[in-house]
């Protein structure tokens, strides 16, 4: 039945909120003293690799046991790639994926919905369990790797009481990362994954006595439950646990671990980005990789060796740094770069990656300038007018640009702005009825060039400048439904005729006819509902210049005919009411 309540326990766990913890910090480590502990303690995680959740215990697991914050040590009781394990859970009596069981269950915590906060439930849980009265027992483990995955374990059980100990011995074959394709659903290989029991029996120690026995143990003859046997695994990845249980089903005493093999160097360095033999690389890349340790816990250092030209990088420009990533600064165009990586981890193994290196891009010249404004050809320009064009580089390169501006030349060589970043030149007030000619050269921040074409246009015979802003007189409180008359008039610089745009600012506008400057437009208008309303006006000269633009503000309350024709209505059918109407108004 095991399987059936995970998807109900995770439910009741995202509702209580684990995932709400928050991520220990260095002091909350240093809260708990381990010289206090009274034992080493054990956690045993059910755990299953369909299971979505259960990747954030082994998370926490893990990264505690990294940061080897306690006296602790964990399996993963991998349930549906091993029956040995989902034996072991039916005797803890798990009622949902993931639950970690401590000292045999003395302490239970089930789900986990974040890395972080499931390292703090089992922070506190391992202190809790660490502080415990146990009876003073120790344990001991030798091994000897025999070669062809078996070994020689003896476990020997101290007593330290004046009493006779009476427990229970599991002693548990483990992997540090699973070989054999045991992964959570983050993508992550388990750790510490229980294979099979090198003891599984009761002990009796005398008084101040000890204990002891040895087995030969041979993964070849022992299986999964499933049809694989444990013949492949290795000794530099095999990790032996034993613990001393109070009774078969009882809190545990005492822990102890023992690596079989030996520490490994870090992983190679791989999957370099940019990709090895890599062209038309970016000038300011971040060099990235992969590398890591097979044993997992081992903190590991990268010493980066990046040089232009040479096919034997031996400029280290980083070292000792724990980040995969790496910024050289911006490079050079069009050229070869080698780098390698050699990881360190922190017992002092090295490992020398292999030499990659990638080209830099080349160099386009910029884009060709377009866009002239005003356009190419064009009369009767503004004496005042501005240049505008369209520039760039396909690079992505900083463009400067070079105008040459002149008066009646088609072939402009009057440089008059160099190596400006804007694609705008102000010439100043020009001459009217004038054609100019100019052009554009865009030059790249190597160097590269672009000369642009000619252009010209032609000014018009005068500056002309915009209408002032209009005025608006007239009724500003009225009646709705009644027309009023209202004057407009705005002075041109130029004396140019001009017209109105009006909007009445009730779904009507219009346009006036053009009249002389200055003089007075009447314009009526009628609004039918009560509101307030703001008139809006612009004045347009025959050059087709526009005016900042008018306001009047105008409130038309309620219609008094409106009301009177009602209240004649209501006298039309009740006419025997007006006298008393007359009384009661005093009229």
């Amino acid at each position: 039945m095991k399987k059936i309540f995970p998807i109900c326990i995770i439910g009741l766990l995202i509702i209580s909120g684990l995932g709400a913890f928050i991520f220990p910090s260095v002091a909350e480590k240093a809260v708990f003293d381990n010289s206090r502990a009274t034992h080493t303690v054990l956690g045993e995680s059910g755990t299953a690799t369909w299971c979505g959740f259960c990747k954030y215990a082994h998370g926490a697991l893990k990264a505690i046991y990294k940061g080897d914050w306690h006296d602790f040590y964990y399996v993963s009781l991998v349930d549906d790639k091993n029956t040995h394990a989902a034996d072991r859970i039916d005797e803890l009596g798990l009622s949902g994926f993931p639950t970690v069981f401590w000292d045999g269950g003395y302490d239970i915590d089930v789900g986990a919905g974040s890395i972080p906060g499931a390292m703090s439930t089992y922070n506190a849980s391992i202190i809790n369990c660490g502080t415990r009265t146990v009876p003073d027992i120790d344990v001991t483990i030798s091994v000897s790797w025999l070669g062809a995955a078996t070994m020689s374990i003896t476990v020997i059980v101290d007593n330290n009481e004046a009493t006779a100990y009476n427990g229970y011995l599991r002693c548990y074959v483990t992997e540090i990362t699973s070989s054999l394709g045991w992964t959570d659903t983050g993508g992550y290989p388990y750790t510490f994954p229980f294979l099979e029991y090198a003891f599984d029996q009761s002990i009796s120690v005398s008084a101040y006595g000890s204990w002891s026995d040895t087995v030969t143990w041979d993964g070849a003859l022992y299986n999964n439950g499933m049809g694989t046997n444990y013949g492949s695994i290795t000794e530099d990845n095999t990790f032996i646990i034993a613990s001393v249980f109070a009774s078969s089903g009882g809190d545990v005493d005492e822990t102890a671990g023992k690596r079989v093999g030996n520490n490994r160097a870090p992983n190679t360095p791989n999957s370099p980005n940019p990709s090895n033999g890599a062209t038309n690389v970016n000038l300011n890349p971040t060099l990235s990789w992969q590398g890591g340790d097979p044993d997992w816990f081992d903190d590991v250092y990268y010493d980066v060796y990046f040089e232009k030209g040479d096919s034997t990088p031996d400029v280290l420009v980083s070292n000792d740094q724990t980040g995969t990533t790496f910024d050289p600064g911006t490079l050079d165009i069009d050229s070869t770069y080698y780098w390698k990586i050699v990881s360190e981890d922190e017992h002092g193994l090295t490992t020398n990656g292999p030499v990659w290196h990638f080209d830099t891009r080349g160099n386009s010249a910029p884009l060709i300038p377009k866009n002239p404004n005003p356009d190419d050809g064009e009369v009767d320009v503004n004496v005042n007018a501005n240049l505008q064009w369209s520039g760039g580089d396909p690079d992505g390169d900083t463009v400067v640009y070079d105008v040459y501006f002149e008066e009646g030349n088609p072939d402009p060589s009057v440089l008059v702005s160099n190596d400006q970043t804007s694609t705008i030149y102000d010439p100043g007030t020009m001459d009217t009825l004038t054609t100019y000619y100019w052009k554009i050269v865009s030059e790249d921040e190597f160097g590269e060039i672009t000369t642009g074409p000619v252009w010209s246009f032609t000014t018009a015979d005068a500056a002309n400048t915009p209408p002032n802003t209009p005025t608006i007189t007239g009724e500003q409180n009225g009646n709705a439904g009644t027309e009023y008359e209202y004057t407009f008039n705005a002075l041109d610089p130029d004396n140019n005729d001009v017209k109105y745009h009006i909007d009445w600012d009730d779904g009507d506008s219009e346009t006036t006819d053009f009249s002389p400057s200055g003089t007075d437009v009447k314009v009526k208008h009628t609004w039918t509902n009560q509101d307030t309303y703001i008139i809006k006006v612009t004045a347009e000269d025959t050059k087709g210049l526009t005016s900042p633009e008018g306001t009047l503000t105008v409130i038309m309350p309620r219609n008094k005919a409106v009301t009177n024709t009602l209240f004649q209505r209501f006298l039309q059918q009740f006419p025997n009411s007006f006298p008393i109407l007359r009384y009661i108004l005093g009229l």
